[in-house]
């Protein structure tokens, strides 16, 4: 059987060898700690999310996955439905058609624009950032006061900084297949919000990672690889960390390492408080132009959780890379008493993430192809959220999708 390297213990590796395990001896390296930033705080009575805090059930591969392990998911209340944004005051997110005219959300004149969406005409021929496929099909408002907050949301980014192309691929392809966001979603029967509901597990993201791991045949090992050559034993090898990690790995190889150094990381700081009382009680708020990105309310949507996270940075405000702990909890404090009204916490905690998410810049998707030629001509694998997408349900599909290549090779 043939030796297979893994470098990288986040979901992305592990996933990679729970689906390899009956074709290759598997051993996964791992630096810091198993799951990356899935990874569950418990401090006190708290469960602290130190990043994805659950996943929509619109993926087969992520459910399959569950019931295989012997896991069960548990579905965020009705509270997950309840979203706000904020702009100086609170504006609760409308879910249905009717909700959206009567809303306050955007102006008379901002939803008129929304309404036009119907007679834009597509384009196909070249990039564009989220920034100006937002403007172009629904307006000036429209990208200010929902894409903003959202890319903050998913992202930790903005709509400038990011390619449509590269972040919202199934949106464009609705666009470009249909004429029109609008005519495709009637077509296909969908609405606007994302498809599946949320959901994650009964105590914390961890209790996934530590039930995938006990489920997969592998060498787990802790320790930190610095230079490929270390893996000369393996006949195969997969790099499935952060691709500025992998750069420094692969740095013998000049044009791959350039390559992947390209790939910008955000930089996100998570802090945990808990208040006497907050409101509103929902899912969670997001800004359009705060320092703090938003406010999730996970004490009010999953069991066993006493705590909310503000999110803290992002590309809107990248400064916190430099700033102490006490500074940015003071944001996120000051933030919170702002948005909420919600004063002095009794609990307050802080992870800061100075390479949080990858940014999928323009030319994302051109410089992704770029680097799996480069790593292809060396036989090396890559995978994680650098590349493909960012979310759970991301790394879970891409790195069964890589589980097939690899048996595919291994014949």
């Amino acid at each position: 059987m043939q030796k297979l390297a893994i470098v990288g213990g986040g979901i992305s590796g592990l996933t990679l060898a729970y689906y390899l395990q009956n074709d290759y001896e598997i051993t996964v390296f791992e630096k810091e700690k198993w799951g990356g930033k899935a990874y569950t705080q418990k401090v006190d009575k708290y469960l602290l999310e130190e990043g994805v805090n659950g996943f929509l059930s619109n993926s087969p591969k992520t459910l399959e996955l569950c019931e295989e392990i012997g896991i069960n998911p548990i579905k965020a209340n009705e509270n997950s439905k309840i979203r706000y944004i904020y702009d100086d005051k609170l504006y609760q997110i409308p879910l249905k058609p009717i909700e959206f005219l009567k809303s306050d959300i955007l102006s008379f004149f901002g939803k008129l624009r929304v309404a036009m969406e119907f007679f834009v005409e597509p384009i196909c021929d070249r990039e564009e950032t989220v920034a100006e496929f937002a403007t172009r099909r629904l307006g000036k408002e429209f990208n200010r006061r929902m894409m903003t907050p959202m890319l903050a949301g998913i992202y930790a980014s903005t709509p400038e900084k990011t390619s449509m192309n590269a972040a919202f691929p199934k949106l464009k392809k609705i666009e470009c297949e249909y004429g029109s966001l609008f005519k495709g979603m009637i077509k296909l029967k969908r609405g606007g919000q994302p498809s599946g509901e949320l959901h994650s597990f009964e105590w914390g993201m961890s209790e996934f990672i530590e039930k995938l791991i006990s489920k997969t045949k592998a060498n787990f090992v802790e320790k930190e690889i610095i230079d490929i050559d270390e893996l000369d034993e393996f006949d195969k090898v997969v790099i499935a960390t952060p691709s500025y990690n992998a750069a420094e790995i692969l740095a013998k190889y000049e044009n791959l390492s350039g390559l992947l150094k390209k790939i910008e990381y955000n930089p996100v700081a998570i802090v945990g408080f808990d208040y006497e009382e907050i409101k509103p009680v929902c899912f969670g708020i997001l800004t359009v132009k705060d320092k703090s990105l938003g406010i999730l309310m996970d004490k009010y949507i999953f069991p066993n959780r006493n705590a909310i996270r503000v999110m803290v940075g992002g590309a809107r405000y990248p400064e916190i890379k430099n700033m102490s702990e006490e500074e940015i909890i003071k944001i996120a404090e000051n933030d919170v008493a702002k948005i909420t009204g919600a004063q002095k916490p009794s609990f307050k905690w802080i992870k800061i993430h100075k390479n949080a998410i990858p940014n999928y810049s323009l030319g994302h998707q051109k410089l992704v192809d770029e680097i799996m030629k480069e790593a292809e001509k060396i036989g090396i694998y890559l995978t994680g959220n650098a590349y493909k997408g960012v979310s759970f349900n991301d790394c879970i599909k891409n790195s069964y999708e890589l589980a097939q290549k690899l048996k595919e090779s291994n014949v």
